[in-house]
């Protein structure tokens, strides 16, 4: 593989000191290790490498491989999520919980002030909570497949929906992808979804998305045709 390349992977990834699973992609695989969701979408996943869709050294380890080729390797915490920060353990009053009507136990994920934060402690009316990322300083294990490479503009703009979790109709010509998506979607997404197909689709110049419940002008002599209020 290269970069620039777009791919669809299968993977398992675990913390290696416990074994613990914290990311799959096939059904089989979470019926297996116990961690079956029916609410979850199975399936490869896409990766555009270059893009920064997966972590450092699980992108390193993929341009080494081919379609079709499975591997396993270890990525340490520098190619992970990084150290663990003592500065993003924080103290938090109780009396913000209160005003919530929250009431904190040592182990209670909470996103707080936009950022997610776990409980470590709760005594004397504070509370510490913990911002790290809960993989952050820990090596981690990858079970990796490439599945298929993807070549095609349509495809490739189709697969991009799908990664975001969007759904719509793709035309690509004259060097424009033109997508109308089936249900409205957060606006920065969609200038996310634009963005990543100008800098990364090959023969992609310009990208437009809409919606299928965007108003469309009349056509011409439509507006005659509209009922006149009396005078």
């Amino acid at each position: 593989m290269k970069e620039g390349d777009w791919i669809k992977i299968n993977y398992v990834g675990r913390a290696k000191a416990t074994g613990e699973v914290f990311d799959l992609t096939r059904e089989s695989d979470a019926r297996k290790h116990g961690v079956f969701d029916e609410k979850k979408k199975y399936g490869p996943v896409l990766t555009i490498l270059g893009g920064g869709m997966v972590i450092r050294g699980v992108e390193r380890e993929l341009l080494k491989m081919r379609v079709g080729e499975k591997r396993e390797f270890d990525v340490g915490p520098g190619d992970a999520l990084g150290p663990r920060r003592p500065e993003l353990i924080k103290v938090v009053s109780m009396a913000k919980f209160n005003e919530q009507k929250i009431t904190p136990f040592p182990g209670l994920v909470l996103n707080i002030d936009g950022r997610n934060a776990k409980v470590r402690s709760v005594a004397g009316g504070r509370v510490m909570m913990d911002y790290n990322h809960p993989l952050a300083g820990k090596e981690l294990h990858y079970e990796v497949e490439i599945v298929e490479r993807i070549r095609e503009p349509v495809r490739m703009a189709e697969s991009l929906l799908m990664y975001y979790g969007l759904e719509g109709k793709v035309e690509v010509a004259a060097k424009k992808a033109s997508i109308k998506l089936d249900k409205p979607a957060n606006p920065f997404i969609k200038r996310l979804v634009e963005e990543t197909l100008k800098k990364w689709c090959p023969g992609v110049e310009s990208a437009a998305i809409g919606e299928k419940h965007d108003k469309q002008p009349p056509r011409k002599g439509e507006a005659d045709k509209r009922p006149r209020g009396k005078a």
